[in-house]
């Protein structure tokens, strides 16, 4: 294929629509980034990462608790099974 000055390029008026509305809808996707961009900018920081470790610490605190309520139920079980077995003799 040689291009020169001569060469000719025909357009059609469908290949003219598809041009014009390709361009259009591109620079609607670039005006609706940049909107999104500017508003994200205006938005306050999230703290995720400190409300993530809070909750961590939280809820290892309530893990620590309840492991502990365990133990005393054990051994309260223990006594009643004790109990139990000495009512029975």
């Amino acid at each position: 294929m040689n291009l020169s000055e001569k060469t000719k390029l025909t357009f059609t008026i469908g290949n003219l629509i598809t041009l014009v509305t390709t361009v259009f809808f591109i620079a609607g996707v670039w005006y609706h980034l940049d909107a999104q961009i500017e508003e994200a900018k205006t938005l306050p920081k999230q703290k995720n990462d400190k409300i993530v470790r809070e909750t961590i610490i939280h809820m290892d605190a309530n893990m620590q608790y309840i492991k502990e309520e365990i133990v005393e139920i054990k051994e309260r079980l223990n006594q009643m099974e004790e109990r139990l077995y000495e009512l029975k003799r």
